[in-house]
């Protein structure tokens, strides 16, 4: 998987990579200008007037460098320099601009006073690059350069970013003071958080990687990742299997007015391709899910008033004691009360991979010691919590969590020994020894009820048939790209839950897809199809 740079990060790994690795910055500028120019090219292969406003750092060095070929291909091509002077200019921008002086082109050097020609020149641009500040710039934009920044976001047409939108941070989502709205970004070497995360990211446009020969031997203690689907691992039937090889999965839940959870579960962990799926249910509610349930198989357990009583964790224990389960999945619509903590307690116990999901998450918030509970686990756990379950389990509140996504995740992982799986705007993966990964798949069409049920019901296939890790990253993107297929197909506002569970075979094949094109190398590629 492709890791994800912080701006401190990114700049050992530049720093390194020019004095140890030997390779001259210049080289690396040269890298990043020459391909960022390609991709300018083949996204605006019809426009010919193109202003580059450039820093005076090495991101407007860049910008000379773009300026360079888009000039060699023909275009018409102006560079305004936000500072006073060449004294103002870093090494190797100063460089550049020698020699794009040198084959003739056009460069102005801006300050607040001439505003007013930088608008009408921005005014009669097709394309502004936006080449003013890198990964090291630290919000917020101050002075003239701010001004700049809100004429570019008023009157350019169109937007291209070098590294990162001028005036966000490199290290969050989170926006401080004026910004480039861009509508392409070319970033170099990693990502950075601002492309991944909300709302930075929206306004980064269509992000696309480069690859400018940073050393990857200077990042590789750095486990921040991003998914790659081309990556996942997808689960492999052999072809004289049965269907016990392909795994048994025991799904527990549901309550009165609940039902529906554990049947799009159920449902998804089978098309997902489990070879057996039963569902363990309140044996009143039975009837429903007799009807609802046409591959998949159901265990009545006694109840009362449709939700599990005194003697269901008994039951339960029984079955699966007398099961050839190979993973566990609970809590969708359980609802919660003492009851239904002793179910989540007895699933506990047992020596299987378990996923934990919805009401099984708030029943295991309200059990005593229930991280040395999972601790103590010998087989994997995963759990799949949204900002606020993730508040009940930590104790943290939601507005702390969504601003240290990472930061919580990684360190409830580490405290349980468990796999976390947080859901928000984008969904965050931490792992019992430290990694966190990234996924940008899925949009806002699957802000609606239920799909956290399909993706748990993914889930507990995926940790029967691959190893845990493996099985979390992959199920994650199955379920983000199934919601992208479906979103496509029947519309943002009218998607539902059990749209993902119809496209997850067209997940699969679009996985594969990706896998068979990225056989083939090249210097650049567009984010989002990873």
């Amino acid at each position: 998987m492709l890791r994800i740079l912080k701006a401190r990060e990114m700049a050992y790994a530049d720093e390194n990579t020019i004095k140890i690795t030997g390779i001259n910055s210049l080289v690396l500028m040269e890298n990043a200008g020459r391909t960022s120019a390609q991709i300018i090219l083949e996204n605006y292969p019809d426009e010919k007037n193109f202003v580059i406003i450039a820093g005076s750092g090495n991101n407007g060095g860049d910008g000379l460098v773009i300026a360079r070929y888009l000039l060699r291909a023909g275009k018409n091509v102006e560079v305004f320099i936000l500072a006073n002077s060449k004294e103002k200019l870093s090494k190797d921008n100063l460089k550049n601009l020698e020699i794009f002086q040198l084959i003739d082109g056009k460069v102005s050097f801006i300050t607040e006073e001439k505003l007013n020609r930088l608008k009408n020149k921005i005014k009669g641009a097709d394309v502004v690059i936006d080449a003013i500040f890198g990964t090291g710039f630290n919000p917020p934009v101050k002075g003239y350069r701010e001004k700049a920044i809100q004429i570019i976001n008023k009157y350019a047409k169109s937007v291209v970013s070098v590294d990162i939108p001028s005036g966000l941070s490199a290290d969050t989502g989170t926006i401080n003071g004026s910004f480039v709205k861009s509508d392409l970004t070319i970033t170099f070497a990693y990502p950075k958080l601002c492309h991944i995360l909300f709302p930075a990211s929206q306004y980064c446009g269509e992000v696309f990687l480069v690859d400018i020969s940073i050393d990857d031997k200077y990042v590789h203690e750095i486990h921040r990742y991003l998914i790659e689907a081309s990556k996942v691992k997808l689960p492999e039937r052999k072809k004289d299997s049965h269907k016990y090889e392909n795994g048994h999965i025991l799904v527990i839940g549901a309550s009165i007015g609940k039902t529906g959870a554990v049947i799009m579960a159920s449902k998804a962990s089978n098309v997902s391709g489990a070879g057996l799926v039963s569902a363990v249910v309140p044996k009143s509610l039975d009837v429903i899910f007799e009807q609802a349930l046409i591959e998949e198989m159901t265990i009545p357990v006694s109840d009362k008033d449709g939700f599990f009583y005194k003697h269901s964790y008994k039951e339960i224990e029984k079955i699966i004691n007398q099961g050839k389960f190979t993973s566990i999945v609970v809590g969708m619509g359980m609802g919660v009360n003492e009851h239904t903590k002793m179910v989540v307690k007895t699933i506990l116990k047992q020596k299987k991979p378990i996923v934990i999901d919805a009401d099984g998450l708030n029943n295991l918030s309200k059990i005593d010691n229930f991280k040395d509970l999972l601790k103590k686990r010998k087989s994997p756990t995963v759990l799949t919590p949204h900002i606020g379950e993730m508040s009940r389990l930590t104790g943290y509140t939601t507005k702390y969590i969504l601003d240290n996504m990472e930061e919580v995740a990684r360190e409830f992982s580490l405290e349980t020994n468990t796999f976390v799986v947080l859901k928000s705007a984008r969904t965050i993966i931490s792992t019992p020894d430290g990694k966190v990964y990234y996924s940008i798949y899925g949009n806002e069409s699957m802000a609606t009820a239920g799909t956290g049920d399909v993706l748990a019901g993914i889930l507990g296939t995926m940790v029967s048939r691959l190893d845990t890790e493996d099985a979390v990253l992959t199920g994650v993107v199955i379920h983000g790209i199934s919601g992208q297929i479906a979103s496509e197909k029947v519309g943002k506002e009218s998607l539902k839950a059990t749209d993902l569970i119809t496209f997850i075979p067209e997940a699969y094949k679009y996985i594969q897809s990706l896998k068979d094109r990225q056989k083939v190398y090249s210097f650049y590629r567009k984010l989002r199809d990873f």
